[in-house]
């Protein structure tokens, strides 16, 4: 028997299995709370559900979390900067709408140096490097981490990177990523959003794997770990460190993996509905779609290669609030009310009292705010930032006694950038909470719903008990046009920009109606799918039937949906892919071809010269990067050429693939792909 041990940690919940990959089966599931103030008690707690005696015969161990992916669609993570080199701080300044259009719209982040390649300006100069050691205390002193990016960087294989950073590890602690290591794009925009990104990520996911790391020491396990990539496929646990920004959509690419071995499909729609995100993919052939270029995710555009999945804001904490036209489903992620109370029995006493009272209010006055992360004495908070956390040290504080607190209005109450860097987090009214009410989510007393309800029913000129039903139809209406957004982007991939959310709300809205049987009238619209909806996460099983039949399919959930992550993380595979270009030398009167290796340009007058060097890089590039990766020194790899021809007449060049796998992968894949043939 091999066995394996799968975790996924989650917005809301911290997922285990123990997968046996000889019978294909889950033999033990976990679930926990996912606890954001320390990582390890959700982890723990999950583990502590599965045998022991099986933990201890596991010989892997797989990881998926939606951590990053969450930072990106709240649009969070840690303070950093990112040095950009080789162009001109007037130039970054007219990109100004680009940047931001890639995630980037706080330009303080941006620092400069002006300078010019060698191969390809006639008049080269490299940054002032002495300048640049000088102020580095000046720049860098406020911020968690830092991103390096060239402009230009195959014109001299990275080189102003690579001496930056050699000048920045100098001076600095803290993490340091250049973007030669993360992208091999052309964009400079996704170069610069996804090295910023990357270098957010860091702290994030080496508190991640550091919970990990004590929480299988004291259970005397020492397993390699590896972790799940946006493509589906393995890496390990140094590679993380280094590019977090490679596990933006692991926890999706999880799901993916996990629900094929679930369904046993070859064709379908996986959604997997976490507590902050829905994530939706397809699999044609019992392959996932991969994206065309750089995965889109929250605000930034990235040029990091995964499941063509669509994460939206829509989970089973997705705060449920309200204005002047009724109820409706925010953006961002809350602690449900419920979870809050059952942690802090005393919420369910100042929302009793609130309901008595006939306060009503257009802020959210039945919502608490929670510490997560202590800022007492940390450079870069205001006063008024200080004196708010300090107020919540000793446990959650309603809303208007936190103004009260301070001496403030609530509308003068502003944690909007305390709530991105995770540091504060609200708690309210989800459609966890309505799971609650209605009994189909037994882990928690409904009390603190109840009572929250009353009030907002009173905000809302709303009966309390019909909240909860417009809630689930509230959730069920999302998915629909969420997934049928995506269908659209599928359906018609050179229409991207026509069929943008901004530009299909109405036509998705008027086929809801009529797939609801609302719509009447002298034209009738219908938006059908021949593909099965699988379903993935705790509250997928409330919403997907009905989804399901409003596209005219139907839905497969299984007892093990709601860990399905975790499954995918362990019976992931481990492959590495890159690639090496042969490009044509234009710049330079004689003509041939070069390929960029060691930070230099390696040139060559026949093209089958040019290939063989390139094949040979490929090689050599691809078992040191397997090496990182965590395949190991016995290895399979596969070197294929595709060449580039525009309109049949001008030759731009090619590209040499290389995919690396262990010898062991390649054996279980083999078998594994015979076993679903037959």
């Amino acid at each position: 028997m091999m066995i394996g041990i799968g975790i996924d940690t989650g917005g809301t919940c911290t997922d285990a299995v123990i997968y046996d990959f000889e019978t294909r089966k889950v033999l033990a599931a976990g679930k926990a709370l996912t606890t954001k103030e320390n990582l390890e008690i959700g982890i723990a707690n999950a583990l502590d559900q599965l045998p022991e005696a099986l933990l201890k015969q596991a010989e892997s161990l797989a990881l998926s979390t939606t951590l990053a992916t969450n930072a990106c669609v709240e649009n969070k993570g840690c303070r950093a900067k990112l040095l950009v080199i080789g162009t001109s701080p007037d130039i970054i300044a007219s990109l100004r709408k680009e940047l931001s259009d890639h995630g980037i719209s706080d330009m303080s982040q941006l620092i400069v140096l002006d300078a010019r390649p060698e191969n390809l300006f006639s008049n080269p100069y490299d940054p002032d490097w002495e300048a640049l050691e000088e102020s580095i205390p000046e720049l860098f002193s406020d911020c968690d981490s830092v991103g390096i990016v060239q402009a230009y960087p195959n014109a001299n294989g990275g080189r102003f990177e690579f001496t930056a950073l050699r000048i920045l590890k100098k001076h600095l602690t803290i993490p340091l990523t250049i973007a030669y290591d993360i992208c091999k794009e052309i964009s400079f925009m996704r170069i610069c959003a996804s090295t910023l990104l990357n270098a957010r990520l860091i702290p994030l996911i080496s508190e991640f794997l550091r919970a990990v790391h004590r929480v299988m020491a004291r259970r005397g396990l020492d397993i390699p770990i590896l972790i799940v990539r946006s493509d589906g496929v393995l890496m390990s646990e140094e590679m993380a460190l280094t590019r977090p920004v490679e596990t933006l959509l692991c926890g999706p690419a999880a799901s993916v993996v996990g629900g094929l071995e679930l369904s046993k499909a070859d064709d379908a729609i996986v959604l997997d509905m976490g507590g902050t995100t829905t994530d939706i993919a397809m699999v044609r052939r019992r392959n996932p779609i991969m994206t065309g270029d750089g995965v889109m995710i929250g605000q930034y555009r990235t040029s990091v290669r995964g499941v063509d999945a669509r994460a939206v804001s829509l989970g089973g904490d997705t705060a449920v609030r309200y204005d002047s036209d009724g109820l409706y489903l925010d953006t961002v992620r809350i602690i449900p009310v419920s979870v809050l109370a059952d942690a802090y029995p005393c919420v369910v006493g100042e929302l009793k009292k609130l309901a008595a009272s006939d306060r009503q209010h257009t802020r959210m006055s039945h919502e608490f705010y929670v510490l997560q992360r202590d800022i007492f004495g940390k450079a870069g908070f205001t006063a008024e930032e200080q004196a708010l956390c300090g107020a919540l040290k000793d446990g959650p504080v309603i809303t208007n006694k936190l103004a009260g607190k301070l001496g403030l209005d609530v509308y003068q109450l502003n944690t909007k950038r305390l709530e991105q860097e995770g540091v504060v987090i609200k708690s309210g009214i989800t459609p966890t909470d309505m799971m609650v009410l209605k009994g189909d989510l037994a882990l928690y007393d409904p009390t603190a719903a109840e009572e929250a309800l009353k009030y907002v029913a009173k905000s809302t000129h709303i009966p309390a008990e019909q909240i909860p039903d417009r809630v689930y139809e509230m959730v069920v209406k999302a998915m629909y046009k969420h997934l049928g957004g995506f269908l659209l982007h599928q359906q018609y991939p050179g229409q991207k920009s026509r069929f943008a959310p901004e530009h299909t709300e109405a036509l998705l809205e008027a086929l809801y109606e009529q797939a609801k049987g609302h719509g009447g009238g002298i034209a009738g619209l219908s938006l059908k799918t021949p593909l099965p909806l699988v379903g993935i996460g705790a509250p997928i099983h409330v919403f997907l039937p009905e989804v399901a039949r409003l596209f005219g399919t139907r839905a497969i959930l299984n007892e093990y949906s709601g860990v399905a992550n975790a499954l995918g993380a362990a019976c992931s595979q481990r492959v590495t892919r890159l690639d090496v270009n042969v490009f044509v030398n234009s710049t330079d009167a004689k003509g041939g071809y070069y390929v960029m290796a060691d930070c230099r340009k390696h040139l060559f007058r026949d093209l089958e010269d040019a290939v063989a060097f390139g094949r040979k890089t490929a090689e050599a590039e691809i078992r040191e990067k397997a090496a990182l990766q965590g395949i190991g020194e016995d290895m399979e790899i596969e070197l294929t050429v595709e060449h580039d021809i525009f309109d049949n007449k001008v030759y731009l060049g090619c590209v040499v693939h290389a995919e690396a796998r262990p010898f062991e992968d390649s054996d279980a894949r083999r078998i594994h792909n015979e076993e679903d043939n037959a």
